[in-house]
């Protein structure tokens, strides 16, 4: 029978699929365009097509719009080009529905790039492409623009005076340095010949229709994909104070120092309306990460479960947003002992500046609460918090979340020990399925990841005192272990389990490693590209434990074998092990857990068995 964490992480990662179901770009246009005669049908907006009808896109869900658009338009598409991440046109085979699937012999071009989410040689060729087609584009044209998250990097073309070089690693210092998707995208735009406009303009004056994804908090559109399609002045000033905020303004030199510094130009008026907007272009969102949201509401109540939304709009310090999601996921839990009432939600949560809920959000926490059938709630957030990359390691912003609220959690259930009685498990997922340059979309985090560790890590130090052992002092406590039987590089092991303690791991930004390795991946989310996004999902599952067992593993004698659950041997000597006979508690089976006398209280509801 499949352990507790077990079926919760199953349910958690149905309702994440749920939620980036919805938004999958194929189903979103399928549902929101539709062409009736030479008019097409965009929601709730219409507008004429003509008979010669081009299509470009860029980003990470701009594939799956083309390939739905292409259907519709039929005849009327004469060419089109779309750039998209590398892998895209491998990983459509491995989707449950072939239909969605391009045409063979289209008239679409779908072009690779973007290796690890940054701009590469083939986004510049392919942007030069792109360029070559719209430049030449009359009045009498209508240019569809299909535009994601992940743009900034499929659409690319540096000004003149930097290198391509150049402007990729200062916008990568800019991002590791924790910059916002938002402040990266106002420098960017300012560093661009396409973005903030560029496009537009030279697509001029062909008739733009913009289908827009958006990945970022608000739907800001002159943001989203740094806004190729609306104008918007670039302010040097603007741009500074950002540079300013992350200490990188003595970095400026040559040409970037120039451009950034530089005026806007005047010549733009005769393409804008009174409203300074583009006369020219059309821009509609058509998803976010509020419909993936809703989705995945909807799944917890066909699984029987309790959603509560708090925000689509979470952005901060990862380490600042784990904080905050343990801080209302510690309230919930008083609520549901009844030990607070909603004034006092209310006062504790109102000025928090990552989930600031008001009066009527607390009404609707308390209104379900009391209404819990005991399955479980879930708190639903989107958004996308940021990193400030300090170290070497590999990872993601969906990966640090999990292991640092993993972290966070564990130290209230040390602090508060009636919290023991709860499940608690977040998952955290980026729904373009790619956390940072990763092939997971993100991971599980849960309070008994560094007792799991540092318990292991104990159990080796042991171990390496045991091998220096004379035969006839073999006696360590809780150990029964054959020296003939330790692995040859046991020293070796014991230095790479202190490299997983998750401190030293976040130190690093070490995230995708710890996990590859911690139960061999077993708590990665790994979904492949996904062709949508809208930003990151974050799940916080909640569950009362219906009895007051407590399961004391630790007089059991099991043959376990430790080396055989994590992947402690990179880069090492593979060593010769094989079963041994030791005394430790079974914490893979554990969720959440709390310390007392050095023995493991699990959450789990098997009971003991009568001696």
């Amino acid at each position: 029978m499949a352990s507790t964490l077990m079926k919760t992480k199953s349910q958690l990662r149905e309702i994440f699929n749920a939620g980036i179901k919805a938004v999958l770009p194929y189903n979103l246009i399928k549902s929101h365009v539709k062409i009736v005669d030479d008019r097409l049908h965009i929601g709730n907006e219409i507008f004429t097509l003509s008979s010669n009808v081009y299509l470009i896109g860029f980003g990470k869900a701009v594939m799956g719009m083309a390939i739905a658009l292409e259907d519709l338009l039929g005849d009327r598409l004469k060419k089109g080009i779309v750039s998209i991440p590398n892998g895209s046109k491998a990983d459509i085979w491995k989707r449950e529905n072939l239909q969605n699937f391009p045409k063979l012999s289209g008239g679409i071009e779908y072009r690779e790039g973007a290796l690890h989410n940054q701009p590469d040689n083939d986004c510049l060729e392919t942007t030069h492409d792109i360029l070559d087609l719209v430049e030449g584009l009359k009045e009498n044209d209508t240019l569809i623009v299909l535009i994601s998250g992940g743009g900034s990097a499929l659409l690319f073309m540096p000004r003149p005076l930097i290198s391509a070089e150049e402007k990729q690693e200062f916008c990568k210092n800019l991002q590791n340095s924790g910059a916002n998707i938002m402040e990266l995208n106002t420098v960017r735009k300012k560093l661009s010949m396409v973005k903030g406009g560029g496009l537009a303009k030279i697509a001029f004056p062909a008739s733009i229709i913009s289908l827009i994804i958006s990945d970022i908090i608000t739907d800001p559109i002159d943001l989203i994909a740094s806004g190729p399609t609306v104008y918007k002045t670039r302010p040097s000033k603007e741009v500074m104070d950002i540079l300013k905020k992350y200490d990188l303004l003595k970095d400026l030199d040559g040409g970037l120092k120039a451009l950034l510094n530089s005026k806007e130009q005047k010549e733009d008026k005769n393409l804008l309306n009174k409203k300074k907007e583009f006369k020219h272009v059309h821009n509609v969102i058509i998803g976010n990460n509020l419909i993936a949201m809703n989705a995945a509401r909807d799944a917890c109540l066909g699984k029987n479960l309790s959603p509560i939304i708090l925000r689509n709009d979470v952005q901060g310090d990862v380490h600042d947003v784990s904080i905050a999601y343990t801080k209302i996921t510690f309230f919930i839990c008083l609520a549901l002992e009844k030990l607070i009432e909603r004034k006092d939600l209310l006062e504790n949560m109102k000025n928090d500046s990552i989930l600031g809920i008001d009066a009527r959000k607390v009404d609707e926490i308390f209104d379900i609460i009391e209404e819990n059938n005991g399955q479980g709630i879930v708190l639903i957030g989107g958004g996308e918090p940021t990193v400030r990359v300090k170290g070497t390691g590999k990872g993601g912003r969906n990966q640090e979340l999990a292991l640092y609220f993993s972290l966070d959690w564990l130290l209230k259930v040390k602090s508060h020990s009636n919290l023991s009685k709860y499940e608690v498990i977040i998952l955290s997922g980026g729904t373009d399925g790619q956390d940072g340059p990763t092939d997971a979309a993100g991971a599980f985090g849960y309070p008994a990841i560094a007792p799991i560790i540092h318990h292991l890590r104990e159990n080796v130090r042991k171990l390496v005192k045991m091998k220096n052992l004379p035969r006839d002092n073999f006696n360590i406590p809780h150990v029964d272990f054959n020296v003939e039987k330790i692995p040859r590089n046991l020293d070796e092991i014991a230095k790479e389990i202190d490299t997983l303690l998750p401190e030293n791991v976040l130190k690093e930004n070490d995230s995708y490693n710890f996990y590859s390795r911690f139960k061999k991946g077993e708590d990665l989310i790994k979904t492949g590209l996904t062709g949508t996004n809208v930003m990151d999902l974050h799940f916080i599952y909640i569950r009362k434990r219906q009895c007051d067992c407590c399961l004391d593993f630790t007089n059991e004698s099991k043959s376990y074998n430790p080396f055989d659950e994590h992947d402690l041997h990179s880069n090492l000597e593979a060593p010769e092990i094989v079963k041994e006979k030791l005394s430790i508690v079974k914490e893979l089976e554990l969720i959440n857990i709390k310390i007392v006398d050095d023995n493991f209280e699990s959450i789990c509801c098997t009971s003991k068995k009568n001696k």
